[in-house]
């Protein structure tokens, strides 16, 4: 018998009980369904954090003031000042784009017409390169507004959607912050929301001296913010970062810092790992799936060997070899995986899809991870159908003859 001849014949043996074999083939096809599905999200969900990483810079050095615990929890609190932004700018400097001292704090914003929450951050010019800010509408504060304390803003989109839902030019309008106007003389572009959540647009920029001058803030700094040239030279910034810190803080060697020096690059690595187990862990899961598959097709052979133990009589009986049977038997177990397994692909990159639409994720499923499916699915119908196989390949023809 041919090889596209035993593929007939393992095909209409299939569909002579076809409830059986799609249900024998289903925990093929939730198996491969559910990896495809979810190794998918899990790369769309890859895709969307770097993008918002990029949004938020790869390279971005986060100075808070006092340490943190493994817990996430401050101790040894001691303020930072903008005499340590400014150390850092100085020896620091050379292997940075920048370095901005930074205020953060809620604040009621008003325009004419509306009145919204939203977080009012003080900071300096090298701010915009450092978070490669790009300014959609006007210009960004400078130098001299810092010097001169300033009273002008720029806002993001979210905070002009809010306060000017009307308006298509802002530039020129009053802000009323706690009773201080403010001049907006730009509209930043949009980034979106951080990886860690809060919405980058919904934030008003004003010179750090504005902050701390007019707006009653404290001396003492928020947020530092840093970035390294390079990645490259990302883990040397810290380093040097933390050196100069503790020098500023006459900090005596072996006490513990009180400050912090983080990277983005770090909470990156952190969601990548989060992302992977989860997706090993789906894997595993998928695998018991498959496995229970391979022990239902393993079982609906055997009950097929001994239903057609006369027909395999008949067949030796005209010529038909041991291997024959073996080879005919052996490729109804793959294609009852393979079928299970186009089911499955088919379910899988539905829910891929699915899930993608409903996270906001882009759809990402990859040409390799369907092809090893294919050789999963092929996998598992050989190594469990072999047996029955070989069982229905080893039967004496006389016996078999004589079956009822």
């Amino acid at each position: 018998m041919s090889f596209f001849s035993a593929i007939r014949v393992a095909l209409s043996a299939l569909l002579v009980n076809k409830g059986r074999s799609f249900l024998t083939s289903l925990g093929i096809v939730i198996g491969i369904g559910a990896v495809i599905a979810m190794v998918s999200a899990g790369s769309g969900a890859r895709y969307k954090l770097e993008d918002r990483l990029d949004s938020l810079g790869k390279n971005l050095i986060l100075i808070r003031p006092g340490s943190r615990s493994a817990q996430g929890f401050t101790q040894d609190y001691e303020p930072l000042t903008r005499d340590d932004a400014e150390a850092i700018r100085k020896r620091v400097g050379n292997i940075l784009t920048g370095v901005a001292e930074s205020q953060i704090t809620p604040r009621l914003v008003q325009s004419r017409t509306a009145v919204h929450g939203t977080q009012i951050v003080g900071s300096v010019p090298e701010l915009r390169e450092i978070r490669n800010w790009k300014v959609a509408m006007g210009r960004f504060y400078s130098d001299d507004d810092v010097k001169k304390a300033a009273r002008v803003c720029l806002i993001g989109q979210t905070v002009r959607q809010k306060l000017f839902p009307d308006s298509t030019d802002p530039i020129g309008k009053d802000l009323n912050v706690g009773g201080v106007h403010l001049r907006v003389i730009g509209v930043l572009g949009e980034k979106g929301r951080s990886p860690t959540g809060p919405d980058q647009d919904d934030q008003v920029f004003v010179p750090i001296t504005t902050m701390q001058s007019q707006l009653g803030a404290r001396k003492e700094i928020t947020l530092i913010v840093c970035a390294a040239k390079s990645e490259n030279l990302l883990d040397r910034a810290k380093e040097e970062i933390t050196k100069v810190l503790r020098e500023h803080h006459h900090l005596r060697p072996g006490a513990a810092d009180n400050f912090d020096v983080s990277s983005v690059r770090e909470m990156a690595e952190l969601a990548v790992v989060v992302t992977t187990v989860m997706q090993i862990l789906i894997a595993i899961i998928a695998s018991i799936s498959l496995i229970v598959g391979g022990v239902g097709i393993m079982n609906i052979m055997l009950v097929s060997v001994t239903e057609r133990t006369r027909e395999i009589g008949i067949r030796m009986a005209i010529g038909a070899t041991p291997m024959d049977v073996l080879v005919q038997f052996l490729i109804e177990a793959v294609v009852l995986a393979l079928v299970g397994g186009v089911i499955g692909i088919t379910l899988g990159i539905s829910g891929a899809v699915g899930l993608s639409h409903l996270a906001g994720w882009p759809v990402v499923v990859q040409p390799g991870t369907v092809l090893i499916a294919f050789i999963v699915a092929a996998g598992v119908g050989i190594f469990f159908g072999y047996y029955p196989a070989l069982k229905a390949s080893r039967l004496d023809p006389i016996e078999a003859l004589r079956y009822e």
